[in-house]
């Protein structure tokens, strides 16, 4: 199967305004600045039925820009926009056949900065159908990592009765621009509640009571020594928690289902929802997505002795069917250790991007990888993007447990730390504009 690379430099023609490596990006005044953009394609790519690519930039308050070429199969081709006005602007690639009809798509956000040369590389990926997805890849200059660790890092560190030991295990729901946290607090022993914090631009958070927002069953029950993991949906207006129960230290784990009508009040089924099967010992959530009206719940698992994500598929969120080709995701490469998982996944512009880490014993890292259905993934990029050793003043020696949203058009990867000298567990995020 053939793969098109597309190559887009964006070049900037004027240098009167300094980048900025601030959290949020600058604001430009588009009548006196304006940069250059540059999709070049590569000369041995162009399947022989593609007969057109056009390009579209798009922007509020802006004309959209337009432009198309007829690459030939074997020749290098460019297209070009002149006079963009520096920001945030919305690009999307078709390749069309000689009937017009389009057989390839995709689109992604570009920043257009002044002073700034910026790399990106799309793969656009035929599927069985004769449709398609760019899948990109995203070079800023000479440094090949466009995540940077929060300047203000530990962003969430709370010590309180019900977090004896921290925080840990941060799952985020984005909702009217409020950040809504679900989180493990973390007691001894391996004894642990699900916390809850608000948040309206991540790096304050407030913890609106001091109670936990999810307890350990009564003694006796499948859920009684911890609740952990505790990940959210919301449906019109109820919101749906998977979590991770146990009865036991370090031993069998189940998913468990609670409901809430605000988020904070939660009545939970008496039983779990999926329990271990074959070779799975515990079980825990990691994220759950909703595909028309089918439920997407990745869950971690063991395989061969090594941690693996597996995945699992029901009509209800109650019923669970586990897909026939787990795991979906395994270590492959040695910075991966021991396994892959406590993954995370987005789905925009038809690919779905996920944020994995590894089972390394001294490194805590983090992979990248896409997928054109949810079910089958590719690992992308320079993997690991991020590692522990590249946390602000080395806050964290090990990072772990990453949690991807997309917020105010930026992706964040919210975090924690492993294995604390302080013996405290910590919160922290890493961003980029581009995944």
């Amino acid at each position: 199967m053939k793969i098109i690379f597309f190559s887009l430099t964006i070049l900037l023609l004027t240098l009167f305004v300094s980048c900025s490596n601030n959290l949020v990006s600058p604001t430009y005044k588009s009548t006196t600045n304006f940069g250059q953009v540059t999709l070049k394609i590569s000369s041995d790519s162009i399947p022989s039925n593609v007969v057109k690519v056009t390009a579209l930039l798009s922007k509020s308050g802006e004309d959209t820009l337009t432009t198309s070429i007829e690459p030939i199969s074997g020749s290098s081709a460019n297209l070009n926009f002149t006079n963009v006005p520096v920001g945030s602007w919305h690009l999307k690639v078709n390749a069309e056949d000689v009937n017009g009809i389009i057989l390839y798509t995709g689109e992604t956000d570009i920043i257009v900065q002044s002073g700034i040369t910026t790399q990106v590389n799309l793969n656009l990926r035929p599927v069985s159908n004769g449709t398609g997805s760019i899948i990109i890849t995203v070079n800023w200059g000479n440094n090949y990592n466009n995540w940077v660790d929060f300047p203000g890092n530990p962003v969430f560190n709370i010590i309180d009765s019900s977090s004896p030991f921290g925080a840990t295990s941060p799952k985020i729901l984005v909702e009217d621009s409020v950040m809504k946290m679900w989180y493990r607090q973390q007691g001894a022993s391996g004894h642990s509640t699900i916390g809850y914090a608000v948040s309206t631009d991540g790096a304050h958070w407030t913890i609106p009571f001091n109670d936990p927002a999810l307890y350990t069953g009564s003694s006796g029950e499948w859920d009684s020594y911890a609740v952990t993991d505790g990940v959210v949906l919301k449906e019109n207006n109820s919101y749906k928690m998977y979590y991770r129960g146990t009865n036991v230290h370090d031993g069998y784990a189940a998913i468990g289902l609670a409901i809430s009508s605000d988020g904070i009040n939660w009545e939970k089924y008496s039983n779990s929802v999926m329990t271990p099967e074959g070779n799975e010992i515990a079980i825990g959530p990691e994220d759950i997505i909703k595909v028309n009206s089918e439920y997407y719940l990745y869950y971690n698992m063991l395989n061969n002795g090594k941690l693996a994500i597996g995945l699992a598929f029901s009509n209800d969120g109650i019923n669970w069917t586990r897909y026939q080709g787990n795991p979906i995701m395994y270590p492959t490469s040695s910075w991966e250790g021991n396994g892959t998982y406590f993954s995370s996944i987005i789905y925009e512009n038809g690919i779905y991007k996920m944020v994995y880490t590894n089972a390394y014993a001294s490194i805590g890292a983090f992979g990248k990888a896409i997928s054109l259905d949810g079910i089958n993934w590719e690992k992308v990029g320079e993997n690991p993007f991020f590692t522990s050793e590249e946390t602000v003043g080395h806050w964290a020696n090990k990072i772990t447990y990453p949690f991807l949203i997309k917020f105010n058009n930026e992706y964040r990867v919210y975090y924690n730390n492993s294995n604390p000298n302080d013996g405290i567990y910590k919160i922290g995020f890493i961003h980029s504009t581009t995944f």
